[in-house]
């Protein structure tokens, strides 16, 4: 079968083309013993207009399809190329002349008109398949018809289309999985009410099936020809069959290529060291390697497992000196550190590919390959990272153009952050008046990881969230060697529950690996929290100048990453919300189902409301309905609010009341989180600092009190805080005792909302 179609692509390719025309398309689907509609053809050179139309009359008995067949021009009903002729001689003749004045085309078809409704959801649809670097080749199915595009762009991207990874099929079982959640099946199916079964699921499975084995046998894995892309549209449903109405294949020679992936050693050297060397420290300025020298040693991480390469010197800020990596008096330099101008990158390195001595580089120096005139440094660097490979295979580089990372290595003495010994690393060459690092132990969040392509995103999610302190804090750069990917892979085997990730481009078939490791985290129970750049052609061209890697089409990362089980986000504010949230609210382990939501201004409690999804707003039970009323008659709120939910409870509600409010709602059993939105500018709740200025005191505020009610119930409660800057010592103090804060109900309730979705 293989060598058959093998054949077409190899005379097609000897022709010069890399397109085939329609007919060779359906050729392919012959031999595969897939639907195509009966149909003659004559190659342009062997046409005469009288014979050949006569021949059409005698071989069809209704409407006839009559179009040109062209390994060109790929939209040939846009073009006027084809056309629906009833069953009449002159009819025939005069369609067949007109149709032979395009010059693009290599012969005439005649196919069978093949009766169906193709305003029907259901009875055309689009079916493809792509080879693509990230993610393998992937299988298409949507909507099918002449109106296929601005279809698809009306939907809702978790609609359509759907995309099937080829490579990451376990049986058919997954196929069977896969037509069970394309919603536009549910047509063909009869699962739509009103409609009856048009075909049966067999029927749609031999076509992807079909697709599913054609890719793998034509793939850049592979030697030979590689399929670039073949589509259907449309595949039309005619008496319970699916047919082809048309057929376009591009291929290629194929690139054979696999990443070299880096070993887990090379990994573990660079997030676990025990050794670090720093080469481009300066002894008469603070430049950028002495700022990473002295923030490594700040940060915990011994003196005396730290080296400078310099010559001419003993010693920089009490770190010893050597004038190579080979005269360091130690057998592996787990983390070697390497900030020099980009003209001395390629003999810096080329020195520890011959020493055989480092295990992992951290590559700051920018600039590799992305400005003009440093294109030879970056094919430089791809030979000396093959070099130190073969010369030490635990060999592994991360960067260049990062900004480093942080390590926390922390002997936790209780659960309180000030009783924490910090062996950290930390290689960010910021200075530390610019940026609070993310070192040490925060008890409120779970253990977490953030791996991230750019140094500057992860710099401003920090500022934004500060009291964020991951385990690993890793900046990539522009993946010469190792990726996001790689780390991602290690990390998801730690005691690590949420990782936080932001990629912009993918190595050849990273996309694929990062749905399997989202796949495992999600079956040990991690969550992955992910931002994926380069969503538009712009956006792309942005990543490809600064990572120099592959954005690939965001449609098929944004909806794959979601089905793998990632909670992917729309944009940069949503990323650091979900970061927050996740990172605390994790730590409960719940499942979120029924909640309750309270605030002191009817906006807010509508706003709440107005927002739920998934989860639900129930009533209480009896047992904390008869408690409420005497709490509420207790802080005379009885006479001006009900107990419900969600609850209003004016501005007239105090700082006790609602402490006793949110205990008893906690300590029920009838919710598993509380959302409190109180607006705070009611002055029955304290929530400005002591001053002469301000009658408040923030610590007489029901802040401290809920936070003791969340530690003795496991109950999360996540606070709003709808007020300006002036209220920002009232949120920083609510954060310092353990709440996630948003600054408005709405958002609160939606980022809640994803969370809780996407698990």
């Amino acid at each position: 079968m293989n060598e058959k179609i093998n054949e077409i692509l190899d005379n097609a390719y000897k022709e010069g083309r890399k397109n085939l025309t329609e007919i060779e398309v359906y050729e392919i689907f012959k031999i595969l013993k897939l639907n195509v509609p009966f149909y003659i053809y004559k190659d342009v050179k062997n046409l005469d207009v009288d014979l050949f139309s006569d021949e059409i009359y005698k071989s069809f008995s209704n409407k006839i399809v009559i179009k040109i067949v062209s390994s060109t021009n790929l939209h040939k009903t846009d073009s006027g190329g084809v056309k629906v002729v009833e069953k009449n001689k002159e009819l025939i003749k005069k369609t067949v002349g007109e149709l032979l004045k395009f010059s693009d085309l290599s012969g005439i078809a005649a196919i069978e008109f093949l009766p169906h409704s193709p305003f029907s959801l259901g009875e055309e649809l689009l079916l493809g398949a792509k080879s693509d670097d990230a993610y393998g080749p992937i299988v298409t199915l949507a909507p099918g018809g002449t109106h296929t595009e601005s279809f698809l762009k009306a939907l809702k991207s978790d609609s359509a289309p759907s995309f099937l990874p080829v490579m990451n099929l376990n049986g058919s079982g997954d196929i069977v999985d896969f037509t069970d959640n394309v919603w536009i099946l549910n047509y063909c199916f009869g699962k739509v009410r009103g409609l009856k079964q048009l075909v049966q699921k067999d029927e749609i499975i031999k076509w992807l099936d079909a697709f599913i084995g054609l890719m793998k046998d034509f793939n850049d894995d592979k030697v030979g020809y590689s399929i670039e892309e073949i589509e259907v549209n449309p595949l039309a449903l005619s008496n319970g069959k699916f047919y082809a109405l048309d057929g376009v294949l591009r291929f290629r020679e194929s690139k054979n290529k696999k990443r070299d992936i880096p070993s887990r050693n090379a990994i573990k050297s660079i997030l676990e060291p025990e050794t670090i060397a720093v080469v481009g420290v300066s002894e008469k300025k603070m430049n950028m390697a002495r700022i990473i020298l002295n923030n490594i040693f700040k940060a915990g991480f011994p003196k005396e497992k730290i080296f400078i390469i310099k010559e001419g010197v003993d010693e920089i800020d009490g770190v010893k000196a050597y004038k190579s990596i080979k005269d360091i008096p130690v057998e592996k330099i787990d983390m070697y550190v390497v900030s020099v101008p980009v003209e001395g990158v390629i003999d810096v390195l080329d020195d520890v590919a011959e020493s055989k001595k480092a295990n992992g580089i951290v590559l700051i120096t920018g600039g590799i390959g992305e400005k003009s005139g440093t294109e030879n440094v970056a094919e430089n660097l791809i030979a000396v990272i093959k070099k130190a490979r073969k010369n030490n295979p635990d060999f592994g580089l991360n960067g260049g153009n990062c900004m480093g990372m942080v390590l926390n290595k922390t002997e936790i003495l209780s659960n309180q952050e000030d009783s924490v010994i910090s062996k950290g690393i930390n290689t960010f060459f910021i200075p530390e008046y610019k940026l609070k690092y993310p070192i040490g132990f925060n008890p409120d969040m779970v253990k977490t990881g953030f791996i991230s392509q750019s140094g500057a995103f992860t710099l401003a999610v920090l500022s934004k969230i500060p009291h964020i302190i991951p385990e690993y804090t890793v900046t990539v750069g522009n993946q010469q060697d190792i990726t996001v990917v790689d780390y991602l892979d290690y990390v998801v085997d730690s005691d690590i529950k949420l990782i936080l990730t932001y990629i912009e481009g993918f190595k050849y078939h990273d996309g694929l690996r990062l749905l399997n490791i989202i796949k495992r985290a999600k079956r040990s129970g991690k969550t992955f929290v992910l931002y994926k750049a380069g969503r538009t052609s712009a956006g792309q061209k942005a990543v490809m100048g600064h990572t120099a890697s592959i954005a690939g089409d965001y449609i098929i990362s944004e909806k794959l990453l979601k089905e793998a089980g990632a909670i992917v986000c729309d944009n940069f504010e949503e990323f650091c919300d979900m970061a927050y949230l996740s990172s605390y609210i994790l730590k409960y382990d719940r499942e979120y189902k029924n909640v309750f939501m309270m605030s002191n201004a009817g906006f807010e409690t509508t706003g709440m409301a107005d927002n739920l999804l998934r989860l639900k707003a129930a009533e209480a039970g009896e047992e904390l309905k008869k408690k409420m009323i005497d709490v509420l008659k207790k802080y005379k709120l009885d006479t001006i609010v009900d107990f419900k939910n969600p609850m209003d409870t004016t501005p007239m509600a105090n700082d006790e009341a609602i402490t006793e409010i949110v205990k008893n709602v906690a300590s029920s059993g009838d919710y598993s989180a509380v959302f409190i939105s109180m607006a705070p500018f009611s002055p029955n709740i304290n929530t400005l600092p002591a001053s002469e200025r301000y009658p408040d005191i923030i610590e007489k505020s029901f802040i401290k009190n809920v936070s003791d009610v969340m530690k003795e119930t496991k109950v999360p409660v996540i606070l709003s805080v709808s007020g300006g800057v002036i209220y920002e010592p009232y949120v920083e103090y609510a954060i310092k005792n353990g709440f996630v804060v948003f600054r408005n109900a709405d958002k609160m309730i939606k980022t809640f909302e994803k969370f809780v979705s996407s698990r």
